[in-house]
């Protein structure tokens, strides 16, 4: 094999390759030869095992053989012992080792089943009492939603009443022997300060929202108003209204309205707002008051600028007129030339409305006037 690969890897002469093949030749002639000498030696061996006429069972085995084959039994013997003891010695460590580790697994597995079964106990509880939560929200839910219904209800009852009552409490209140009658009462302090709050609450709560002019909630706050407007339209009511705390804490809640709530949408109020200031600044004390209401004068011209609404305009110009006649307060006249261009007085004066012509007219002369003399 060793000379067939030395041949095909050479890469000499061609006489060199004819000696190579020569010489292998010659060796297939002798392995030839000895081929046919080993099977005639063979058939010889076959014929002479049938003369003899040794059994089937049994084998011819050279001695050196049989002597080999003792020697080589006789070893096995010797190393057969230290060959399965060491082999027991480290199976049965083994085996101890994974007893152990079965003994560990087991002791684990039964502490896991013992934390399942404590978990599971604390999961069906928390399911029992999520149940329990779930029926109680529910049952909540429904009170709830029944009080809300009930709270509707009432609501809607207490501002139908409260409309209904205070509409008539308004008419009433037109005549001054009334007036004098309501004012004369020991609960007229707390009535004063029911219309601060409610109009004060109304208007914070419907800003963004404002409400239909035709709900009962809308009635009751525009009587309530009404009623204070009627009050001091009367001498005796406005002394009284700018005598008391509460009374000019309402004049600074009517001013506030008029400037947090939304145009457009809050007029009819507004006008009886406006018109309760207007009655109010007959009175000289309640008219320095609301003078010194810091920015009122401001307030007062962006309203009639920004409000589209005629009766709106004429009241507010009713209020910026009262306000001016007070001759020992120039401050205000300045603070109207400052707020309320004279080119926009000069509009009002073409207005549809006498009442706004003959107004802007005068103011347009006193704000003259007051240039005049400076």
């Amino acid at each position: 094999m060793t000379d067939c690969l030395a041949l095909t890897q050479s890469t000499g002469t061609v006489e060199e390759q004819d000696l190579v093949l020569r010489e292998m030749k010659s060796r297939l002639e002798d392995v030839t030869h000895n081929y046919h000498t080993l099977l005639g030696e063979w058939h010889k061996l076959q014929e002479e095992l049938k003369a003899d006429q040794v059994p089937k069972d049994y084998v011819l085995v050279h001695k050196n053989d049989l002597a080999q084959l003792a020697t080589e039994t006789s070893q096995l013997k010797l190393n057969l012992p230290k060959v399965i003891n060491s082999g027991l010695s480290t199976a049965t460590t083994r085996v101890d080792s994974l007893q152990e580790e079965v003994d560990r697994l087991r002791q684990q597995n039964t502490v896991a089943e013992a934390d399942i079964g404590q978990w599971k106990s604390r999961f069906e509880a928390a399911v029992a009492e999520c149940q329990k939560e779930k029926e109680s929200n529910l049952q909540l839910r429904c009170e709830l939603q029944e009080l809300t219904e009930q709270l509707s209800q009432q609501s809607d009852y207490s501002s139908s009443l409260g409309s209904s009552c205070c509409t008539l409490l308004w008419r009433v209140s037109r005549s001054q022997d009334t007036v004098q009658t309501l004012l004369s009462g020991t609960k007229i302090d707390d009535f004063i300060n029911l219309v601060t709050s409610t109009v004060e609450s109304y208007v914070s709560a419907y800003k963004d929202d404002w409400p239909q002019d035709q709900s009962d909630e809308s009635g009751f706050i525009l009587a309530l108003v009404g009623i204070i407007t009627n009050v001091a339209a009367s001498a005796y009511g406005r002394d009284f209204l700018i005598s008391r705390d509460s009374g000019r804490h309402l004049v600074g809640t009517f001013t506030n309205f008029l400037a947090d709530a939304p145009l457009k949408k809050s007029a009819r109020l507004k006008n009886l707002l406006l018109m309760a200031l207007y009655n109010l600044s007959i009175n000289q004390r309640a008219l320095k008051y609301i003078c010194s209401k810091p920015g009122i004068m401001g307030l007062l011209a962006w309203h009639l600028q920004e409000e589209p609404d005629c009766d709106n305009r004429l009241n507010t110009l009713r209020v910026v007129h009262s306000l001016v006649s007070d001759e020992h307060n120039n401050a205000i006249l300045h603070e109207l030339a400052e707020a309320l261009p004279e080119h926009f007085l000069q509009q009002l004066t073409a207005d549809k409305n006498q009442d706004v012509q003959d107004l802007a007219l005068d103011l347009i002369m006193d704000l003259r006037q007051t240039k005049h003399e400076q």
